[in-house]
Order: structure tokens, then C-alpha cells, then sequence
């Protein structure tokens, strides 16, 4: 279980940082994505949205990355991200920007739960702090990573926001199908954009939309549906894996695709 606490010269002095993968988010259905990243995510993923974790009068922009509970088939069973561009929200670990117990301020934080997490630095660990006390490089990267994450998410939600307001979002109906019976089985929780009312919508609401960038993130979700059959590939390549104990292959699944995306948080 995650542990977040106060990134700190007195306290994280000698820690450092190695290696550990994604194994953390095996069981991660959905991650938590910004708007600036969706031209790297439509490729690979299907977009969604889902009540808020923060505030359950809203919804959040995520992508999916199982339509059951308990799975993520983006990520090999050792670790390794195997779904193309990286979301920003995985690339942060193990970091986060909380709200400090006055609630007025954000703070850097570090899971010190996290397998990549080591309190006293060995040789091989990337340090934080250096000798004198002082951060670096690497630190002064993940404090500048963190702070245009944050400030994208806030950005981001804004616009989902308006999407809202302008009562476009619907729930997503989703049958998975099992092979051991006739029956599909109905996907809960899930959100989409519908189409019919966004074209409904007042000439100057839409206008609205445009200038804000709301509208992109709506036909951004409405263009990576198709990517649902990707996670049925997915299972199936997943589960030949581990019954022929062999590696995935994805480069059929995503064939063009590149795997060094990069994320620019700046406009």
C-alpha cells in the first residue's frame, strides 16, 4: 500500500532511486491521463471517463486499460510497460504533488512504499540529494515533471468540466463478451461522450468549446473508441503468454506505432 510522505532533506538525505517497473499497477484498470497527452494515447488507447476520485460530482479523463476489474494488459506481468506512450501519471511514480496539512499548499511527496524507493542510496540508485544536502538534477527534473503534471491535470479538468455542464457525457454501455457462455457481461462505471447531443448542441456553446479546447478532448474520446478491440487483442495475447510461458509479441497489434513518445507539458 502506497505511503506518501514529504520529500525532505532531514529525512530522505541518503534515499535513492532504482529500477522497478510498473508491477504496482498490474492490477490498475484505468489511469488518470491530460489533455496535452491525448495525441500520443489515441494511437493505443481507449479514452474514458469516470466519476471523480476527488470530487464525485465530477468526472475525470482516464484510459482503459481493462474492462475488468483487477487487470491492466498494458503492463507484462514483470513489470514492463508494453503499451507504447507511457502515460505522465505512471512516469511521476514514485512522486506526487499533495495538498500539505495546512490544505493551502502542494508539496512534493515520495511513496516510500515504492519498490523503486531505497532509503539508504547503493551504487547503483540515482540520488535525490547530493553529499551537501543539496538536490539534484534528477530532483530539480521530477520537481519541474510534477509541477507541469499538476498544472495540466487542473487544465484538463476544466475543460472536462465544461463537457459536463454541457451535459455531452453519458454512461457507456460496454457488453464484454465470455466465451464460456452466451451471455455477454455488462462493463459498470464508465462514461463517454455522446455524440448525438454534442452535435445538438447551440452553435455558440460549440463555438464555446472550440476556443477552449473542450471540443478536442470530446472527439479525442469518440476517436480512440475503436481501440476496445485492442484490449481483446490483448487479453488473448496475455493469456497465450502465460500458458506457452512466452513473450508478447505487439508489434501486430500496434504495427506503426511509435514507443518513444515524448510528453511536452509546455504550450
Amino acid at each position: 500500500m502506497a505511503r506518501y510522505v514529504a520529500l525532505s532533506k532531514s529525512i530522505h538525505r541518503h534515499m535513492g532511486l532504482v529500477p522497478a517497473g510498473l508491477r504496482h499497477a498490474l492490477t490498475q484498470t484505468a489511469v488518470p491521463v491530460v489533455a496535452e497527452e491525448l495525441p500520443q494515447l489515441m494511437p493505443t488507447m481507449a479514452l474514458a471517463f469516470v466519476p471523480s476520485s476527488v470530487n464525485k460530482s465530477e468526472f475525470e479523463l482516464v484510459a482503459l486499460q481493462s474492462l475488468q476489474a483487477g487487470l491492466n494488459v498494458y503492463v507484462h506481468t514483470d513489470g514492463r510497460w508494453i503499451g507504447g506512450y507511457q502515460p505522465a501519471w505512471y512516469r511521476a511514480h514514485p512522486f506526487k504533488l499533495l495538498l500539505d496539512e495546512t490544505g493551502k499548499r502542494k508539496v512534493v511527496c515520495v511513496d516510500e512504499e515504492a519498490a523503486s524507493f531505497q532509503p539508504q542510496a547503493d551504487e547503483g540508485a540515482t540520488r535525490l540529494f547530493d553529499d551537501q544536502g543539496e538536490l539534484t538534477q534528477r530532483a530539480k527534473d521530477t520537481i519541474t515533471f510534477l509541477e507541469k503534471l499538476d498544472k495540466a491535470t487542473s487544465l484538463t479538468q476544466i475543460l472536462v468540466n465544461q463537457l459536463h455542464k454541457a451535459d455531452v457525457i453519458a454512461p457507456w454501455q460496454i457488453t464484454v463478451r465470455n466465451p464460456e457462455s452466451e451471455k455477454g457481461q455488462q462493463v459498470s462505471g464508465l462514461y463517454h461522450i455522446d455524440e448525438k447531443a454534442l452535435k445538438a448542441l447551440a452553435p455558440e456553446l460549440l463555438s464555446e468549446l472550440v476556443k477552449t479546447g473542450a471540443l478536442s478532448v470530446a472527439y479525442s474520446q469518440l476517436l480512440s473508441e475503436h481501440r476496445l478491440k485492442g484490449l481483446e487483442r490483448l487479453y488473448q495475447l496475455r493469456n497465450a503468454a502465460e500458458q506457452q510461458n512466452q513473450e508478447m509479441d505487439l508489434e501486430e497489434l500496434f504495427e506503426g506505432d511509435e514507443d518513444d513518445f515524448t510528453f511536452n507539458f509546455d504550450s
